[in-house]
């Protein structure tokens, strides 16, 4: 197999895992009134069904990561892909609720596979030349698919085909398996000796679940919200203490103490992963509650992000020879920023094409800051551990992206008669998380990496 053919099939195989993992993150939201009617039960546990696919996803995909590192890239996302068609297979059979949440969890399990292995794929196999191309790529497909899942889902629904919320996944797994095959007969893998951290699993996995759960539960039931939180926070505080001592730590804390540069890579995607959350929340209310706009006309006015996230992930990728990961990430942060000052400045008597205009500036910032990002932390690890870092980060970011939808349908319910006021406050939060990394990268990140 020639060196081209190789990274071709290569970024196809990471690119439909990342793409598919992130749009079924969001895919049923939109249909979860019909499925709460359809099965007839509650909203609440209708819910699970979301929740229980993040939470599966965000415990699984460190001890995933690892895995990946000891058996093969290839062969994990190979499990991924088949465990996801199978359980999206199976969404669409359900009778009842509780085999929709049980198949939900099973394709969240399928998707930490895919996004434990996608970034780490491409670093360990893909050729120095294309490389920088290829994380592009993978950014265009982590940004295109909380986007895509919503607008995708609704279409189907207004289709009378909900099966189809599922379904619509298992042509592009298929194509995904036969890449793998190939991949997996004409490649060896470099595998390397792993010991997996059982208990630390469990705690993180632990941590995990007590933050989803609290989190869906925070504008419903806040009291009991707030406690499943502080809980996870001091699960947290235990899963630190004991990864110190651990030589074999599922989350290698000391490492994050040493390298300082690479806690705030992390803290950047955190931050970012926040601030996407309540780009992809906020402006439908804004088209909707305050403009009055069908949901047809708001689902393109809302378009702005992601096609500008797509057109500038290729744009700076292409610029991009790996040396200017640091460079890069600072102006994505910088438009980011002007981004939510843009936002936050409107005032609904312009017109409200302008919100379009803002969010495309932000897609122009994440197209710089995503790419350059996950590059920047994947170099930060050596070969052996590439499995690993890149599972931290997807953790990373999907729990960030919980914790700013969670945080942003605060804002809407607290202040349900001044939408305004709920959006603003998500503008300034978001705002706020992102000057906060900008001044990070540029104090401490720089004495880091003069060190």
């Amino acid at each position: 197999m020639n060196t081209e053919t190789k990274d071709n099939l290569v970024i196809a195989v990471a690119g439909i895992g990342m793409l598919l993992s992130t749009l079924d993150t969001g895919i049923i939201n939109v249909a979860l009134p019909f499925f709460k009617a359809y099965f007839e039960t509650t909203a609440n546990i209708t819910a699970i069904a979301v929740t229980g696919y993040t939470a599966s996803l965000a415990v699984f995909i460190l001890p995933f990561g690892l895995l990946s590192d000891k058996f093969g890239k290839l062969v994990f996302s190979y499990i991924g892909l088949i465990l996801f068609g199978i359980s999206s297979l199976l969404c669409g059979f359900s009778t009842n609720i509780q085999m929709l949440i049980t198949f939900r969890i099973l394709q969240g399990i399928g998707a930490a596979a895919l996004q434990a292995t996608s970034a780490s794929l491409i670093t360990t196999l893909v050729s120095k030349e294309k490389s920088s191309s290829a994380i592009g790529i993978l950014g265009i497909m982590i940004g295109l698919g909380p986007i895509l899942g919503p607008s995708l889902g609704g279409l189907l629904l207004s289709l009378n085909s909900w099966k189809g919320i599922f379904w619509l996944n298992i042509p592009f797994i298929i194509l995904g398996v036969l890449c793998n095959q190939k991949l997996i007969r004409y490649i060896s893998e470099t595998k390397y000796a792993k010991t997996v951290d059982y208990s630390g699993s469990l705690i993180n996995g632990l941590f995990v679940v007590l933050l989803i759960s609290g989190l869906s539960l925070l504008s419903s039931l806040t009291s009991i919200g707030m406690v499943l939180i502080i809980s996870s926070l001091l699960v947290m505080g235990i899963l630190i203490k004991v990864e110190k001592d651990r030589k074999t730590p599922i989350i290698d804390v000391m490492n994050l103490i040493k390298k300082r540069s690479l806690l705030i890579y992390l803290y950047e995607t955190m931050a970012f992963g926040f601030a996407s959350a309540i780009i992809f929340l906020m402006p439908p209310y804004l088209f909707e509650t305050v403009f009055k706009l069908n949901s047809g006309l708001t689902g393109i006015l809302v378009l702005g992000a992601p096609i500008g996230l797509v057109l500038f992930s290729r744009i700076s990728s292409a610029h991009n020879d790996g040396l200017k990961d640091n460079l890069f990430s600072k102006y994505g942060l910088v438009i980011i920023l002007c981004s939510f000052l843009l936002l936050l400045m409107y005032q609904p008597f312009l017109p409200y094409i302008l919100v379009t205009i803002c969010l495309f500036v932000y897609g122009i910032g994440g197209g710089y800051f995503q790419p350059a990002n996950i590059s920047a932390i994947m170099k930060t690890t050596d070969i052996t551990s590439q499995g690993s870092i890149g599972s931290l980060q997807r953790m990373i970011q999907n729990v960030a992206i919980a914790i700013g939808t969670a945080v942003g349908s605060l804002f809407l319910n607290m202040w349900s008669n001044k939408i305004m006021t709920a959006i603003k406050f998500g503008w300034i939060t978001a705002g706020g998380l992102i000057v906060l990394a900008i001044v990070l990268e540029l104090v401490i990140g720089k004495r880091a990496l003069d060190n």
